[in-house]
């Protein structure tokens, strides 16, 4: 009888030591950078993308999509889908509690019913999305764009985006640091990629850039990616276009076949520290190093890093004649007071 006593305490013992080391493991894997997820760049070359967060973002039985960070990295969003088919999509979130991750649940400002594709802003003061939520009294516009605010209580409920967008119907708002707006739209059957400036506090009347869908535009303005069909409805594939010098957009450039591999790639972002870039393929969410966006820009089109990078040697170099000079004509002047003297 003691012996088995003996066992079972024993048992007990192990079984809450390995409880407690996977739970600690699970934690581990939840802290830092990125949900603590290894970046595809640590294993060469890099430019391979990687499945995110499988099991816990990334799942076998769901749908994901539509990724967006906090300007920080310490709060995450995304769509989920539970299951594949349908369209029963719910915005889901995550943040950085105590050091570690918490596991995905319902957004803050979410409610139950369909929503989707959300995008923060590159101030982190404001985030978008998709929502099938009852529209304001009065208001008869087809579109379904909400957004809910940063307060130091939190997100705040959601509030139904300016009519001048919401006119027609609409998905996916992407922004850039000037607050210009980047979406998918379809106004006046016309559809495909629409932009809409903010002037003095308000929105400005849609204007439509060209064909494809879910952009994501860069926080400078200087390049746009997004996906289209051109083999066809369901074969999305990724495309970017850089704006040139003159700020018109150069031609679409479509990614290679490290990315473009499925015919399911769609719905980009790149994350609000510039280094990687995600996008959906086949029901889950992968991840790449950004350097490939860079790869992919036309010689004659130099990045804005490029171009502060050159006009500061400019500088440089203009300071640096300007200080030889003037030490030149200072010994031509002394040397020129010793003669006389």
């Amino acid at each position: 009888m003691a012996n088995i006593m003996k066992y079972k305490i024993i048992s007990v013992f192990i079984l809450f030591i390995l409880s407690n080391s996977l739970f600690e493991q699970k934690n581990t894997e939840l802290s830092g950078e990125y949900l603590g997820q290894k970046p595809p760049g640590t294993t060469p070359p890099g430019t391979t993308p990687k499945l995110f967060a499988p099991g816990v973002v990334s799942t076998e039985e769901g749908w994901e999509a539509a990724v967006t960070f906090s300007p920080d990295g310490k709060e995450f969003f995304f769509t989920r889908r539970a299951n594949i088919q349908g369209n029963d999509n719910r915005l889901m979130y995550m943040q950085i509690k105590d050091g570690l991750w918490t596991m995905p649940k319902a957004a803050p400002f979410a409610k139950n019913l369909t929503e989707y594709e959300s995008f923060i802003a590159p101030d982190g003061k404001t985030i978008f999305y998709n929502s099938d939520r009852p529209k304001p009294k009065g208001v008869n516009t087809k579109g379904k764009i909400w957004f809910s605010k940063k307060t130091p209580q939190g997100w705040s409920e959601g509030e139904y985006l300016t009519e001048t967008i919401n006119k027609g119907w609409i998905m996916f708002v992407t922004v850039a640091a000037n607050n210009n707006l980047y979406f998918t739209a379809g106004f006046n059957n016309k559809y495909g990629l629409y932009k809409s400036e903010l002037k003095n506090g308000e929105y400005q009347e849609p204007e439509y850039l060209m064909r494809g869908a879910h952009p994501f535009i860069a926080p400078d303005e200087s390049y746009l990616i997004f996906d289209a069909q051109p083999e066809g409805m369901g074969k999305t594939q990724l495309y970017i276009c850089f704006k040139d010098k003159n700020g018109d957009w150069t031609d679409a450039i479509k990614f290679d076949e490290t990315i473009n591999a499925t015919n399911t790639e769609n719905i980009p972002n790149v994350s609000p520290d510039g280094k990687y870039f995600f996008f959906h393929r086949n029901n889950d969410i992968y991840w790449v190093d950004a350097k490939i966006i860079e790869n992919l820009r036309p010689e004659e089109i130099a990045s804005k890093e490029e171009e502060n990078s050159e006009e500061n040697n400019s500088a440089n170099n203009s300071q640096g004649v300007f200080s030889v000079m003037k030490k030149l004509f200072q010994h031509i002047y002394t040397k020129e007071i010793m003669t006389q003297e």
